[in-house]
């Protein structure tokens, strides 16, 4: 998503652009993304959050640049707790982010149960001491969003190229010059690493370290379904959202704990967990389970621009890449051809590492 929303923004602006896919556009960590575009109560410090908030706006200004191609789906966020320290932890922090302004709204008790009921019909919620509906949040088709973007960097004269591994980086005086892939070697001015968990590799041909930790999480995908959910739905014991073909994806959370295999059975699981809540879910739709690793930094916040080390190597890495995917794309076009330094991201340069 990252590269795809890079490529776009730059070949718009007139660059000349050379897409580079190890095996085709969205196979890797895009396509197992929850694709959830937010700046909900994760999202701190207050830096943190501004930022995922102007992703958000970015996408907006996307959405109307495409002419509507895009398709987000813009119906929000519902996430609720039983009494307990999870309700007491969602109360602090919802509280904390309508200071912020986010558009966020909460309510307890017998209110709360009455709201769940009027904006998840379909959803039996069990005990619920609060919920707090984010109505500024959106969801995406990931893969989608990424053959739209690509489509239209192709219109601005941008070349893909699939499937295109680089086995090497040439540098002369420190910049990389040449990538050479199994298709050929192509000249560069500029090199934007933006592979998801294979930046690290990438960056390492030209003396780049980009850290990156282990985060997996396993989703599972429905065969087309009736409209059951439109807000993107965060239960207590699921997550689950559906797409507008009426596919369902569901999963556990979105931290970076172990978490098992991708196999029938742990989907098996995972449906039943979504099926609490959403009992008009069939156990037998169930489609695919996928494990994806997200791409997250050693601290978890973004990895963006020019290495110290390379400095014509551009480096986008992140966790939220997908809410983050249109600030980048403008950000990182902004910075490649103007030659300046956005001061909204440099707590997120990749030189803090070092």
């Amino acid at each position: 998503m990252l590269g795809a929303s890079i490529a776009y923004h730059l070949a718009r602006r007139g660059a000349r652009v050379t897409v580079l896919e190890k095996e085709r556009p969205a196979a890797g960590t895009t396509s197992k993304s929850f694709a959830w575009i937010n700046a909900t109560f994760s999202k701190e410090p207050r830096a943190y959050f501004n930022l995922n908030m102007q992703g958000i706006a970015h996408w907006h200004r996307l959405e109307e640049e495409l002419a509507g191609d895009l398709q987000v789906d813009w119906s929000g966020a519902v996430e609720w707790h039983a009494p307990g320290e999870a309700a007491e932890t969602l109360r602090r922090l919802a509280r904390r982010h309508q200071e912020w302004g986010h558009a966020s709204t909460a309510s307890e008790g017998t209110a709360a149960t009455e709201e769940l009921a009027g904006q998840l019909p379909e959803v039996t919620p069990g005990d619920v001491q609060i919920a707090a509906y984010s109505s500024q949040e959106g969801a995406v088709d990931a893969v989608r969003a990424v053959e739209v973007l690509l489509r239209h960097a192709r219109r601005y004269g941008a070349n893909v190229i699939y499937p295109s591994q680089v086995s090497a980086l040439q540098l002369e005086n420190g910049q990389v010059r040449h990538v050479v892939t199994q298709n050929g070697q192509l000249d560069c001015d500029a090199l934007v690493v933006a592979c998801g968990v294979g930046t690290p590799a990438v960056a390492a041909m030209a003396g780049v370290n980009v850290p990156l930790k282990e985060a997996p999480g396993v989703l599972i995908h429905t065969t087309p379904l009736p409209p059951l959910t439109k807000p993107v739905t965060l239960a207590p014991r699921a997550h689950f959202r559906q797409y507008a073909d009426g596919r369902i994806v569901a999963g556990v959370d979105f931290g970076g704990t172990e978490v098992p295999d991708a196999t029938f059975d742990y989907g098996t699981e995972l449906m039943a967990r979504a099926a609490e809540y959403l009992p008009a879910l069939p156990a037998g739709s169930l489609a695919t389970v996928s494990r994806g690793q997200r791409v997250m930094p050693l601290d978890e916040y973004p990895i963006v621009g020019f290495a110290a080390a390379c400095p014509n190597l551009y480096v986008a890495a992140m966790h939220s890449g997908i809410t983050l995917a249109a600030l980048m794309g403008h950000s990182a076009t902004m910075e490649i051809l103007e030659g300046v330094r956005l001061d909204y991201l440099e707590p997120y340069r990749l030189e803090r590492f070092s």
